[in-house]
């Protein structure tokens, strides 16, 4: 998840909302992976700027690829490979989730001495209760699909079956009434949404501090971010 993907990320969003005949989107990752999170190459240029730098950019940075959120319609994700850190977080803020069996999955940022972002802190809890949010977030832990707490995914498929399952789930969706989809996406947006701009803004705050932590750049560079 580099600077030049979220631009062009927020673009296609741009684009797929101006659309009055879309009726459902799915989101799926090109390759392995779904998304394997940040680019540890901005991620150690990053280490170098200023709190107040860090701050502004994460905040903007990550609020790109949630702007996902923002569609009118439903989004699915099928994720066909490991979905890591912000990588995983971007799966989190669709509607539906279909996972590959085998794929790895997990919020690693504590394991570089970073504090989580991309709105993770509110939507791992908000999908899987506060309990195994907690436990996912201060741990670190990398798991298979199919060992993930109830609520992470909708079904872990076979591989094979990820994106099939993903397509005809947003083709039932898009038969529906489009007026009665639209609406019934803006309440359930507006309930995920809740308390997530207040946990974006403590997280890009809380980043500007471990960004410059000695923790970080000492693990920085051997483990995933």
């Amino acid at each position: 998840m580099s600077l030049e993907m979220a631009a062009d990320f927020a673009d296609a969003v741009r684009l797929v909302a101006a659309d009055a005949e879309v009726r459902a989107v799915v989101l799926t990752g090109e390759g392995e992976a779904f998304s394997a999170g940040g680019d540890l190459g901005e991620l150690a240029r990053q280490t170098s700027w200023s709190g107040e730098r860090i701050r502004e950019h994460m905040g903007a940075f990550y609020r790109s690829f949630l702007s996902v959120m923002d569609l009118p319609v439903p989004t699915v994700a099928a994720v066909g490979g490991a979905a890591i850190g912000a990588g995983l977080a971007l799966a989190l803020a669709c509607d539906i989730r279909y996972a590959r069996a085998g794929a790895r999955v997990g919020t690693t940022y504590i394991n570089i001495g970073l504090f989580p972002g991309m709105g993770a802190t509110h939507l791992l809890p908000y999908h899987v209760g506060h309990g195994e949010g907690a436990r996912m977030l201060l741990t670190g832990e990398v798991m298979a699909a199919e060992k993930a707490p109830a609520g992470l995914f909708t079904a872990v498929v076979p591989r094979e079956d990820v994106l099939p399952r993903a397509l005809a789930t947003a083709r039932e969706i898009a038969r529906k009434s489009p007026s009665a989809v639209r609406m019934m996406k803006d309440v359930l947006r507006r309930r995920m949404k809740e308390g997530l701009e207040a946990a974006l803004d403590a997280e890009a705050l809380a980043q500007s501090v471990s960004f410059r932590s000695e923790e970080m750049r000492r693990a920085f560079g051997a483990k995933e971010a």
